[in-house]
């Protein structure tokens, strides 16, 4: 029974016709072949290119384009399939076009085709159930609706082998049945010292000890591997590994971004130890799901709370949108925002329904301390709050009216500048007291004066002066005139704000940065703000240039001197009291990053065109159409955040656990069973193994959607268990490996595993599990997990080894290679500690006092590095480096930390 049973004598035993359609019968008979055969396979291979991309002029979403043809003419004559260019293609005899581009089709496929095209080419009017009737509304075509990712996951059985002692599981069965079709066959198994370290690796990030190699190795029972793994899934440390890779698709970072610095965000740490947790306990993904989008709204929510972070330390609901349809369901919903997704069926209308849900929620700060707690120091923030803004109002009054009384004198600092730095080179003292001018806003002109690179022209004639030696009447009639033009723009600025002050409501609106974001201001002409700017504003830093400020501006540190002593003893007595307020302060409660619904939910417009001044029609909230069979019920729940997370975790939801289950593999095989693994649409990846993704996705329901339980089931495979020995044969058919006749090659350890596995060896990991991020300086010996996250000044070390930006939602890991990571082994300061560290470490060895010899060091250093004692040629060449390099330790053992070896898994 191993012979593929050809598709002509299956549709004749369920009693398909092939005639010519002639009768009821003979159409109802084509008609569900086409629906069951051939509209499948055209979605899986030819949508992505011939429906509304159009490729060639070619469009296969109707019976009425499949006849017109494309660019070149029709590619089908129906009843007879020889002379159809669809079927030439398919076959790869036509002299230009060889199709799918991705690879041919099977015999079975080829011939449902040329079967179909024999019949007639029925194809039937089918109109979508979930459309709409509405003229204008977006409809979803059943050929959109029959692509693989839309369909529902249906179990599979598993697939018969020649070769029945290879698989050790399901999965086995699946990847061998594939590579038996190309009489492929796998590699041969890894040895246990290589698995070990493989699996310590992908579930735990950090190398095995000798002990844990040696347990193993020592293990010879038939359950010594699967004894390992559960060891490492119940590890506190497997929840660190896994818990990081969620936190790339999260965008996790400890801070807002901002132009020099983060936004503190000091409680977003919560978040990734929660996330942490949930890998550890093994939460089922549903709810791990639902607590990310709607934890509040969850029975016994206190313990979920901290999911919500995933959307509340994100950039906003547009932001929102699209990373929770990136990860949860492989979607790129975000690109149907300003127009309907050019290549999947997802209107703009849909992802304007999705918009309106997490826009009809707010950012919340729950607290994790008693009300009385959380009241008392609102009340303290309140008071510390109202005194600071009296000085900050008291202070800015007064360094406005000094601005503008210095300004009043503008012409005596330019000349008294100009003698300073012109021909008479007088003294900054002197020209000072010679105008009676003060001599620190004196020594600010003179600064600001030095360097001709000015953001506004109002002193271009001055410089000309300068360059060409003008007499004193000619620069003190430019000072004159530039004095004038300088209260004249003060003055200017002044009624602007006046105005401003009005339209904002007071001082209220000033402050209130959503006010004046939707607030029609008004606005200084450019070259009048550079100047007022460079004479009044607050103190700035420009670039890297020396000059520091306003020329004429006295902040709350600088005003104290210029005070009257009444005033002076205002701002005092104000100072003293925020003092004693903040002295009485408590800290900080601890609170979580959260989402809970508006007290007015509502629906939004669609955009027109992304344009928020062009509103269409309204989208009511609901899930997308191509999820959903039939009539769409609308989220009345509050947000509806509830609903829509609920109809993401459905069984039903035909996305959800094949987008889950594709990550997982692509991060114990290096690529997902899609490569694609944020992006299941039409423009996507197609499966490799399509029967093994829905036979994975089927049974992560089954187990209660547990992800260790998957793992599991995954590691205990032969296909994970397999060396990376090359052949020739497999390379010559598979060169991608994608049919994975061999593990895959993995170039280098992630960034974090490579610093931790650094701190590892040396002895000096500090494995306390959660809490406080701190900068990862070398003072920092905690797993990398646990280093601050900065998203506008990414870490070095981590940015050089290809951590994700945490400002934009990351699917998979890149790595690169280079100079610049060789020589940070080389140069780093970092590395040379961590070696010195080791040298101590084999010095004191597991029998301190022992006084190891180099030959046992060497030994010990290997099987911490490399999990592998040296051979000869390596012990011989470390012992002569050794003999000839004095105090050579630290040097041969930043060597062997610098080893490809030491940095990659095999």
């Amino acid at each position: 029974m191993g012979l593929r049973v050809s598709a002509l004598v299956l549709m004749a035993g369920l009693g398909f016709s092939l005639a010519p359609l002639n009768g009821a019968a003979t159409l109802k008979d084509s008609e569900e072949f086409f629906e069951a055969r051939v509209r499948p396979l055209l979605a899986k291979n030819c949508y992505a290119c011939h429906t509304a991309a159009r490729m060639g002029g070619l469009e296969l979403d109707s019976r009425e384009h499949l006849l017109k043809g494309g660019k070149d003419g029709p590619v089908v004559v129906p009843g007879k399939p020889d002379e159809s260019v669809l079927i030439q293609a398919v076959r790869r005899i036509h002299p230009r076009f060889k199709m799918p581009p991705q690879g041919q089709l099977t015999e079975e496929e080829i011939a449902d085709l040329t079967a179909w095209v024999k019949a007639g080419v029925v194809w039937p009017e089918t109109k979508d159930a979930a459309s709409p009737s509405k003229p204008g509304e977006y409809v979803i075509t059943p050929e959109q609706r029959a692509f693989w990712a839309f369909q529902p996951v249906r179990k599979p059985a598993v697939p018969a082998v020649k070769n029945v002692s290879w698989p050790k599981t399901d999965i086995g069965h699946f990847l061998l049945a594939k590579l038996e079709e190309k009489g492929l066959t796998p590699a041969p198994p890894a040895s246990k010292r290589t698995l070990i370290r493989r699996v310590t690796f992908d579930l735990t990030g950090l190398p095995p000890t000798p002990n844990e190699v040696d347990a193993f190795l020592s293990d010879s029972s038939p359950n010594a591997f699967a004894k390992v793994v559960d060891r490492l899934l119940a590890s506190p440390h497997y929840g660190e590994r896994w818990g990081r890779y969620w936190l790339d698709l999260a965008r996790y970072a400890d801070g807002k971004l901002g132009a020099d610095k983060d936004t503190p965000l000091p409680n977003a740490f919560r978040y990734r130890d929660w996330v942490i947790q949930a890998f550890n306990d093994d939460m089922p993904y549903d709810v791990f799901v639902k607590a990310q989008i709607a934890a509040d709204l969850l029975p016994n929510h206190d313990k979920l709370m901290a999911g919500l972070g995933f959307q509340a330390l994100g950039a906003g609901a547009d932001d929102e949108v699209d990373v929770t349809t990136r990860t949860f369901l492989g979607l790129t919903v975000g690109c149907a925002r300003c127009h309907n997704h050019k290549y999947d069926p997802i209107p703009t209308k849909d992802y304007y329904s999705l918009l309106g849900i997490l826009r009809s929620s707010e950012y919340y700060e729950y607290p994790l301390a008693p009300e009385s707690v959380v009241a008392a120091y609102k009340e303290q923030e309140k008071k510390i709050a109202g005194v600071k803004d009296s000085i900050d109002d008291f202070v800015e009054r007064q360094s406005t009216l000094l601005g503008e009384v210095l300004a009043a004198k503008t012409a005596k600092y330019l000349m008294a500048a100009w003698k300073v730095l012109g021909p008479p080179k007088m003294e900054a003292a002197a020209a000072a007291a010679e105008q009676k001018l003060d001599r620190e806003t004196l020594d600010r002109w003179v600064q600001y004066l030095r360097d001709p690179d000015k953001d506004h022209p109002y002193l271009k004639p001055w410089y000309a002066l300068v360059a060409r030696g003008a007499a004193l009447a000619e620069v003190e009639k430019f000072a004159d005139e530039f004095q004038a033009a300088a209260l004249a723009v003060i003055a200017e600025k002044k009624g602007v704000d006046d105005r401003n002050y009005v339209k904002l409501g007071g001082a209220k609106g000033v402050k209130d940065e959503a006010t004046r974001q939707y607030a029609n201001l008004e606005f200084l002409d450019v070259d009048k703000y550079y100047l007022w700017r460079d004479l009044c504003s607050e103190r700035f830093k420009k670039s890297s240039k020396s000059f520091n400020g306003g020329i004429y501006y006295y902040g709350e540190t600088e005003i104290g001197r210029w005070l009257a002593p009444a005033w002076s003893d205002y701002l005092e007595a104000k100072r003293a009291e925020l003092a004693a307020l903040k002295k009485e302060l408590p800290p900080h409660y601890p609170f979580l990053h959260v989402l809970r619904d508006k007290k007015d939910p509502k629906n939004v417009r669609v955009a027109i065109r992304g344009d928020a001044a062009n509103l269409g029609d309204e989208a009511p909230r609901r899930f997308l159409a191509i999820l959903c069979n039939g009539e769409r019920p609308l989220f009345t729940k509050g947000s509806g955040r509830l609903e829509l997370a609920e109809a993401i975790a459905s069984p039903a939801n035909p996305l959800t656990a094949r987008v889950m289950v594709n990550r997982i593999w692509e991060l114990h095989f290096g690529q997902g069973l899609v490569r694609t693994p944020g992006n299941f649409g039409l423009l996507g990846d197609r499966p490799s193994h399509p029967e093994l993704l829905d036979y994975l996705a089927a049974r992560f329901g089954e187990n209660g959607w547990s992800i260790k339980t998957l793992q599991r089931d995954i590691l205990l495979s032969s296909a994970y268990q397999m060396s990376s020995q090359y052949s020739a044969k497999g390379y010559g058919a598979d060169p991608q490996n994608r049919l994975l006749w061999r593990a895959n090659l993995l170039p280098r350890l992630d960034a974090e595993s490579l610093r931790d596995s650094l701190l590892a060896v040396a002895g000096k990991l500090d494995l306390t599990v959660g809490g406080l991020p701190a900068p990862l300086d070398e003072a920092n010996r905690r797993r990398t997990v646990y280093g601050y996250i900065g998203r506008t000044h990414p870490d070095p070390m981590l940015a050089l080894f290809d951590f994700p930006d945490p400002n934009n939602t990351s699917e998979h890991r890149l790595v690169t290679g280079g100079p610049m990571q060789r020589l940070f082994f080389l140069n780093s300061s970092f590395v040379a500690a961590e070696a010195k560290s080791l040298c101590e470490r084999l010095d004191h060895g597991s029998n301190p006092g022992s006084g190891a010899g180099d030959e046992s060091k060497i030994k010990e250093a290997y099987l911490l590095l490399y999990s592998r004692p040296p051979t000869e040629a390596e012990m011989q060449l470390g012992l002569e480096f050794l003999r000839q390099t004095k105090n050579g330790w630290p040097q041969y053992a930043q060597v062997l930390l610098s080893s490809n070896e030491f940095s990659s898994v095999n």
